[in-house]
């Protein structure tokens, strides 16, 4: 991530929108510290130097972010090299790492969504297929993290992502519930124009094991869901995931919806 210049300085090679598929986990040690969240005034924005690397309704879906000190712990890595508009971001704010930008109770824990690194706070300067102008845009490198007592356990790491929201409210996990599972969706960019690109991960209800889920089809594993920004969302139907898929320009609707069958044992959902 580029160090912020000003509130008028324009992002000129900033990190783009997640709409392309991240193409694989690997298992590696890490760890995430934070120190408690604060914002930059704008004027102190050009001395502030950011690092490269940037539904079920609950009260927190009311809040706003805040910091946390995470645990040191053991995850998965994915690399996000979405596409993009860059140049119309506009810096106004640093916040500290450790900021939440999306929390769920999950069992005796909960799941979030947090900046391990410094986050660069903005706004869409025009409207875009992205978002509307002047809405929130938010670049870090975050971790997907389940907390339980004061252990963290890192699920996903999502570095340089760029993402943009209406407001600053912390977001909510959309929770399918399954016989054998809790399964957990997080789209963190609320708009594209080609669909909803989401995180998946499950809690196994006999062991309480939390991990990330990928999606078979055919002989390709995704490790995210795309999914039509409209409703009706992923559901659970008869321990199927029913998946509508999105319609973007030029291309012929799906006329039925995608169904994918839960294999804990695998981590997958396994498209029928």
């Amino acid at each position: 991530m580029s160090p912020i210049r000003s509130t008028a300085t324009t992002l000129a090679a900033g990190t783009v929108l997640s709409l392309s598929l991240l193409l694989g986990c690997s298992s590696q040690n890490t760890s995430v510290t934070g120190t408690p969240a604060a914002e930059t005034t704008p004027s102190a924005i050009a001395s502030a130097s950011a690092s490269p690397s940037a539904t079920t309704a609950s009260p927190a879906a009311s809040e706003t972010a805040s910091a946390v000190v995470p645990a040191t712990t053991a995850g998965l890595s994915s690399p996000v090299q979405p596409e993009a508009p860059a140049n119309l971001v506009i810096a106004d704010s640093v916040n500290a790492a450790g900021t939440i930008r999306a929390r769920s109770a999950a069992g005796q824990g909960e799941l979030l969504m947090i900046a391990s690194s410094s986050e660069e706070r903005g706004h869409l300067e025009a409207s875009s297929n992205y978002g509307l102008e002047g809405e929130q845009t938010y670049q870090a490198d975050y971790s997907i993290v389940y907390r339980s007592g004061k252990q963290d356990q890192v699920l996903l790491k999502l570095p340089a992502f760029l993402f943009v929201r209406p407001s600053d409210q912390v977001l909510e996990f959309d929770t399918v519930r399954f016989k054998d599972a809790e399964v957990y969706l997080l789209a963190p960019q609320y708009k594209s124009g080609h669909g909803l690109v989401a995180y998946a991960f499950a809690m196994e209800r006999g062991s309480g094991e939390v991990f990330p889920l990928s999606f078979k089809q055919g002989e390709i594993v995704h490790d995210t869901l795309v999914y039509s920004e409209l409703p009706p969302f992923p559901a659970n139907q008869n321990e199927q995931l029913v998946v509508h898929s999105p319609e973007g320009a030029g291309t012929d609707p799906e006329l039925k919806p995608r169904v994918y069958d839960l294999d804990l044992e695998k981590r997958l959902f396994i498209a029928r």
